[in-house]
C-alpha cells in the first residue's frame, strides 16, 4: 500500500468565486484523534460548515468501522458530521 500519496483536484465553482476541492489518498488507520481533529478544524474554517464524513462499511470491515467510529465520535458536531454507507456482502448460493 502506498502511504503518503494524495491527489487534490481543484475546480472552479460559481465562475471562480469558490473552488471545489476533492482530496483522495491512503492513510494508516492508526492515525491519532488529535490529527483528525486538526484536519476537521481546518476544513471547517475554510468551508464555514462541518465536514460530512461517510464511513463505507461491509460486514468484513466491522472492526475497522468500530475503530473509526470511536475516533470520530469524540469530534465536535460543528466540525464533523458522521454518516455510514453500509454495503451488503454478496450472497453465496447454497451448495446443492
Amino acid at each position: 500500500m502506498e502511504n503518503g500519496l494524495f491527489r487534490a483536484t481543484l475546480s472552479p465553482v460559481h465562475g471562480g468565486s469558490y473552488t471545489r476541492l476533492r482530496l483522495t489518498g491512503v492513510v494508516p488507520s492508526s492515525v491519532a484523534q488529535r490529527d483528525v481533529a486538526r484536519l476537521a478544524r481546518g476544513l471547517f474554517f475554510w468551508s464555514g460548515g462541518p465536514v460530512e464524513c461517510a464511513l463505507s462499511v461491509a460486514m468484513e470491515t466491522a472492526c475497522w468501522c468500530e475503530w473509526w467510529t470511536d475516533l470520530l465520535a469524540g469530534m465536535p458536531e460543528r466540525h464533523l458530521r458522521l454518516r455510514y454507507r453500509i454495503q451488503r456482502s454478496p450472497r453465496k448460493e447454497p451448495d446443492r
